[in-house]
């Protein structure tokens, strides 16, 4: 499943293993017949180099996806801001963190977490940060279309008064629009820019990237909605006690599973 805009691309693929890993190996050469050199390095730029692809193995057979489908879309996260009234990703994106620097905003003060996502995915999990830290934000949106305006009510420029922002999503892709919106508006709009907003921050690779780096939650609570056709999975270690447990539970069902707790 392929979407097309103006601002890029946005592919959910499905394939044999080495398959799937000959493809991203192939893209990250693919100049698109416009070859660049990098006048610092003198390497070779590349429209896929630093593409960070996320690989999910073992999915059962009916999860996969038939056939591939390529569409046109006008926004890639649909805001209601197509065309010349789209923020520039590349001009106004937000910082992007890896998971163990995320990891640690979360622990400041003065910062709030704006979850990006759709409510009724927020309601199944999100991150709950320590006593001290952090102040999480859901928009509760139903569609996307709804963020530029919760982003412009009275009530939300307060809350991001004087604080450090943190955004996340599921895989990134929302928050790239979501973040450059903001900073558009902290660098053309007077009453954003009275906000005081201490910097906004993304988390790099999304929710996805965050559970690869703490398999067994970190500061996630609940489960992490996706749409590549799994639905909704909880952090791999959280997974597989889960799955022991209906095994163990199935065969013998006075058995009691013990585990660790994990400190992070």
């Amino acid at each position: 499943r392929m979407r097309v805009a103006r601002e890029g691309l946005n592919c959910t693929l499905t394939g044999p293993r080495d398959g799937i890993r000959a493809w991203c190996s192939a893209l990250r050469k693919f100049d698109g017949g416009r070859p660049r050199i990098d006048p610092e390095t003198g390497e070779k730029l590349t429209e896929f180099a630093k593409t960070e692809f996320k690989l999910t193995d073992d999915l059962p057979p009916k999860q996969r996806f038939p056939k591939l489908h390529a569409f046109e879309v006008v926004e890639l996260v649909n805001y209601g801001l197509a065309g010349t009234r789209a923020p520039e990703i590349g001009s106004y994106g937000g910082t992007h963190l890896e998971p163990e620097d995320y990891h640690k905003k979360m622990c400041e003060k003065d910062t709030v977490i704006i979850d990006v996502r759709n409510h009724y995915e927020a309601n199944i999990g999100r991150f709950d940060p320590p006593e001290g830290g952090a102040k999480m934000i859901d928009p509760m949106m139903r569609k996307s279309t709804e963020f530029p305006v919760w982003l412009d009510n009275p009530e939300t420029k307060e809350m991001l008064k004087g604080k450090q922002v943190l955004m996340y999503c599921t895989g990134g892709v929302r928050c790239e629009r979501a973040s450059a919106l903001l900073k558009q508006k902290m660098e053309t709009e007077e009453d954003t820019k009275a906000l005081g907003i201490k910097g906004v921050y993304q988390l790099q690779g999304g929710i996805d990237k965050y559970f690869k780096k703490f398999p067994e939650g970190g500061l996630w609570r609940g489960k992490n909605y996706v749409f590549d056709k799994r639905f909704a999975h909880a952090p791999p270690a959280v997974e597989a006690v889960d799955r022991t447990k209906k095994v163990l539970h199935k065969d013998n069902g006075d058995i009691e599973v013990v585990t660790k707790s994990f400190a992070v």
